[in-house]
């Protein structure tokens, strides 16, 4: 009888767990963006929008694919600082929600793109309410580490995420670009994510969404546009997601 009660216990708290794991639900970032060296200047406004379009995993049973939308405003506060403010937008199965946004502050010693080695931070408080309703509030510290060598730029963005609360924990939530400078105006590469998991928090590292994209960058006097297309690369991860960013500054 004893060894049943056992069997039956873990049973119980296998089945939990697992329901824990599954019931939330999984979504792309509203920012899918490796952060560089490059912020408003100094009294300017820069503009950013942002689309993407993503297919969930069969798990969630959602009927349709989600679109979701981020709006941003920068302004230059000093020579090598930006204060921001996002706001972030989604669609799904024909209906339209307001999931959020977030501030943030931006330094970066030089964003002239002259160099090899470049560096900077960002501090950002985020607010989401995710598709499933679950409604987090959670502080990201980014760390911006850039080498560019002849025509090669790598990026890396070791983020830490901790969520705000009663509960906090924390989570290591690293991407990374790489791409190849064809011309002045446009570059190819990859990018990868491994997905903050503030709203996600029942997942272990390895059950940790990330996602690697190919990626294009065009850049036109003072505007830039990166388009990507991702692919999931573990289950708990989106089957595809398709980026649009497009940067204005005035």
């Amino acid at each position: 009888m004893v060894i049943r009660n056992k069997i039956a216990c873990a049973h119980t708290i296998a089945f939990t767990t697992l329901w824990l794991l599954y019931s939330v639900c999984y979504s792309a970032p509203f920012e899918i963006k490796v952060h560089d060296d490059l912020i408003a200047n100094f009294e300017q406004s820069a503009y950013e929008v942002e689309t993407n379009l993503y297919q969930t995993p069969a798990s969630q049973n959602l009927k349709s694919n989600v679109f979701q939308t981020r709006l941003e405003y920068g302004y230059g506060i000093t020579q090598t600082s930006e204060l921001g403010a996002n706001l972030y937008l989604s669609n799904n199965d024909g209906k339209s929600f307001i999931n959020g946004g977030k501030i943030s502050h931006m330094y970066i010693p030089t964003h002239d793109e002259e160099g090899i080695w470049h560096y900077g931070v960002k501090n950002e408080i985020n607010y989401i309410k995710d598709i499933d309703a679950n409604e987090t509030t959670y502080y990201e510290f980014t760390p911006i580490l850039g080498l560019h060598l002849y025509r090669w730029k790598f990026t890396l963005n070791p983020s830490v995420d901790v969520t705000l609360g009663r509960s906090s924990k924390g989570t290591f939530s690293p991407s990374a670009k790489l791409v190849y400078v064809i011309s002045e105006k446009v570059d190819i590469g990859g990018e990868y994510y491994s997905d903050n998991l503030s709203v996600k928090g029942f997942y272990t590292p390895t059950q940790q969404p990330k996602t690697a994209y190919l990626v294009a960058d065009i850049k036109y006097a003072k505007s830039a546009l990166n388009f990507g297309v991702g692919k999931g690369v573990n289950a708990n991860s989106d089957n595809w997601v398709v980026k649009l960013i497009g940067s204005f500054s005035f």
